[in-house]
């Protein structure tokens, strides 16, 4: 598992995220972002691990996120 799906299942662990995202364990543990089936929330997470890993700044990759989401 990579260093940035590992950021992303912490940030998605969080009881608060899980119940308003309605993300439950088992979907927490086979998280793969920018699946058919992925949530957006994890999708839009993942976009900005990503980007940040990249050392883009914030208003890049607002860029990105509204792109790719159609925002």
């Amino acid at each position: 598992m990579s260093k940035r799906d590992e950021i992303l299942k912490e940030i998605l662990s969080d009881k608060e995220l899980m119940e308003k995202y309605n993300i439950n364990k088992e979907q927490l543990k086979d998280l793969e972002p920018f699946k058919p089936d992925s949530k957006t929330i994890v999708n839009v997470l993942s976009t900005i691990i990503s980007e940040n890993d990249n050392k883009r700044n914030t208003s890049q990759i607002y860029k990105v996120i509204k792109n790719l989401h159609k925002i």
